[in-house]
């Protein structure tokens, strides 16, 4: 559905009611709807001051930001300039309750909706909205009011996932342990990060595992939490999740007729044939159109189908213009039951837009110092000139994230030497491009080398690239520009003219670094004035590494007092331990390399029901130097006679120390230093799992 720009905004208390929420307001006090409908919050807390109970009339503050996913870089991107329309929804609901499954979902019909409040998005993509404290207390009263409720309108969080799949940490007692033996540790003892991830993958899919271990590769010490609590408290599905509906109700959605209805008339007729229902009542009802997964309640039992009639909630739809026509298209429309409003303080929200919506690169940086001479200053958030503790530009590498560790462990004395850390992902690269006042056009080249830098081909020029550029015109709507080089790669320093300037000011190119080779590259920016280059930058060099670290890991066994190891090989590893037990070896080898090699770790996994010790051997190794880059993990782990059959596993983490600059990750606020921290961004968890099993 498309609108129209919105139209200047009040203040919050300075709108006018609309029919549903003098509704909500009048269940919450004596006052009746019809005395409510078309005043402000400002009138109505004047004329029924001591009728209304003062804190209904107040509101919440709820921030967010709207992002579109980037499926090449895997980066949430913002979205600039975005209508967010805050919404009164009721809905009535044909729950579907499945018997086996452990999830609900909702099919909406007979929905009513009113618009309460609107906020437009920023650069960055972020929005602020005022929302009456009524219409939260109505939503709440409602499902606080009826069993159930306050837990079937809830999505699955990754968190929830998580407090399933991993059990509530035991704290240690202090400043002495309780006596007798405490809880078995098991299973977890040996609970490792890939194991974690491949638990993630099974229970909510790809997608959700892949945040999880992105977001957990940022979590390190002295980084903001936000990003991580966020991406915990999203929903466990990306995606809707179809619900598994009775075969005969796939058989009436797979025979449309002419109409193309045919079927779904056929299904709304069977369940009211079902729950007993006039038909009309589900005229709007399409099966095809459902939300969910939801959390089920298991304290009472619920009908595989059931109506819940007129549910309301606070939902939030988002729209734009996205092809410049001056209407605003709906980017974001998934709004019910989105937001849990009785979880207290309400973290920001994120809402991921359709692929329809447009998106910006970066914001919110700090402005490009600029001289008399044209210069490449920042690569995203990091500067990469006159920062000599922080960037070496002769050699192209950052020196504050994942330096080394001399003693070879991942816990090392401070203070440490400076790292050698390459760029990933899509880098932009901002400068000094005005310098010359007689210069019409700039351009960035290269010279790339694939061997460390001792030779390097010729200059070479950036060409075919483009990138958004945006700015509010003079009328507040949005407006686009995609700078085009020439053949020669060419771009024009002056932009379209306006009222304000087009974001990211000093934008010079947003470079792909994932789609050029690996290596070292010399960039320089040129000027010119219709003829040959009238100055040029000072070269800067950047190292760039988006290839995955290596490391093929191989488990043996042997009895102990036995022979040689025997090694495991798949399908179907199976470890015979006689008939009667013994204690088992096993030699672990992880042999892990990277062009930038960060750090690299085995673990053991168990079942429960018995856990395995460190005999001998190393299982953690951090570079220790620049030139560190590949290292031969290999351990000896023992598993007692007394441990249970079942399935076993050891588990390893390789990581490079490539990261991206443009700040995604919160490396640029970390304190006291900015991007003093230990990114993990490209890794590998190999994994091998086996059978032990009481044979000959």
């Amino acid at each position: 559905m498309a609108s129209k720009s919105a139209a200047p905004r009040l203040l919050p208390d300075q709108i006018k009611l609309t029919a549903l929420q003098a509704e909500r307001l009048g269940a919450l006090s004596d006052v009746s709807s019809k005395e409510l409908a078309g005043l402000t919050v400002a009138q109505i807390s004047d004329k029924f001051r001591f009728r209304i109970d003062p804190r209904h009339l107040l509101f919440r503050k709820v921030c967010g930001v709207v992002v579109k996913h980037d499926a090449v870089t895997a980066v949430d991107m913002p979205v600039p300039y975005a209508t967010v329309h805050v919404e009164d929804t009721d809905c009535s609901l044909l729950g579907y309750f499945p018997l086996q499954a452990k999830w609900a979902w909702y099919f909406p019909f007979r929905c009513r909706r009113e618009v309460i409040a609107t906020a437009r998005t920023d650069e960055c993509g972020r929005f602020c909205v005022w929302i009456p404290r009524w219409d939260i207390d109505w939503v709440l009263r409602f499902r606080r009011e009826r069993i159930c409720f306050p837990i079937v309108f809830e999505r699955p969080s990754i968190r929830d996932l998580l407090d399933d799949l991993i059990p509530p940490r035991i704290p240690v007692p202090f400043p002495f342990p309780r006596p007798g033996p405490g809880p078995d540790p098991a299973p977890f003892e040996g609970f490792d990060r890939g194991r974690l991830i491949r638990l993630i993958e099974d229970r909510a899919g790809r997608e959700a595992a892949a945040r999880i271990d992105q977001v957990q590769s940022q979590a390190v010490f002295g980084v903001r939490s936000v990003a991580l609590d966020a991406a915990l408290d999203a929903s466990a599905f990306e995606q809707t999740v179809p619900p598994p509906l009775p075969q005969e109700l796939y058989a009436c959605l797979a025979t449309p007729g002419k109409s193309g209805d045919t079927g779904i008339i056929a299904a709304r007729a069977s369940l009211a044939t079902q729950l007993r229902m006039d038909v009309k009542e589900l005229k709007e009802l399409d099966l095809r159109a459902f939300i969910g997964p939801f959390k089920r309640c298991f304290d009472v039992l619920i009908p595989q189908w059931t109506p819940i009639i007129d549910v309301p909630d606070v939902t939030f739809r988002v729209t734009q213009d996205t092809d410049g026509d001056g209407v605003e298209e709906d980017i974001y429309s998934e709004g019910l039951f989105q937001v849990r409003w009785d979880a207290g303080a309400i973290g920001p929200l994120t809402l991921k837009a359709k692929p329809n919506a447009r998106t910006g690169i970066g914001c919110g940086g700090t402005a490009v110092p600029c001289g008399n001479e044209p210069a490449i200053v920042m690569a995203g958030r990091m500067p990469v000139v006159a920062v000599p503790t922080l960037y070496d530009p002769l050699n192209g590498y950052a020196l504050r994230p994942n330096r080394p560790h001399p003693s070879g462990l991942f816990v090392d004395a401070l203070p440490n030497p400076d790292a050698a850390s390459p760029f990933r992902g899509a880098v932009s690269l901002l400068g000094c491009n005005r310098t010359d006042r007689k210069a019409t056009h700039y351009r960035i080249t290269y010279r790339y080398s694939n061997d460390g830098g001792a030779t390097f081909t010729a200059p070479t020029p950036f060409v075919g690239l483009t990138w958004p550029l945006f700015r509010l015109d003079a009328g507040g709507n949005a407006e686009w520009h995609y700078p085009t080089a020439d053949a020669a790669g060419w771009y024009p320093i002056a932009l379209p003219p306006g009222p304000n300037p087009f974001l990211p000011q000093d934008l010079l190119l947003d470079w792909p670094t994932y789609a050029m080779a690996n290596g070292r590259y010399r960039l320089k920016l040129e000027l010119r004035a219709g003829g040959p280059v009238t100055s040029s930058s000072a070269e800067v060099t950047f190292n760039v590494d988006n290839a995955y670290p290596k490391g093929p890991l191989t488990v043996e066994w042997r009895k102990v007092g036995g022979g040689a190891f025997v090694q495991l090989v798949p399908p179907c590893p199976l470890v015979k331990r006689g008939l009667a037990p013994v204690d088992l070896e096993f030699r672990v080898t992880l042999d892990a390399s990277a062009t930038h090699l960060r750090s690299a770790q085995i673990s053991a996994g168990d079942c429960g029901g018995g856990q395995f010790t460190l005999v001998s051997g190393i299982t953690q190794h951090w570079h220790t130097a620049p030139s560190d880059n590949a290292e031969t993990l290999q351990a000896i782990f023992r598993l007692p006679a007394g441990a249970l059959e079942g399935t076993y596993s050891f588990g390893a983490h390789v990581a490079s120390r490539a990261f991206n600059p443009n700040g995604g990750d919160g490396g640029h606020l970390v304190l006291p230093n900015a991007w003093e921290y230990d990114p993990d961004d490209l890794h590998i968890d190999p994994h091998f799992a086996f059978s032990v099993i009481n044979a000959n």
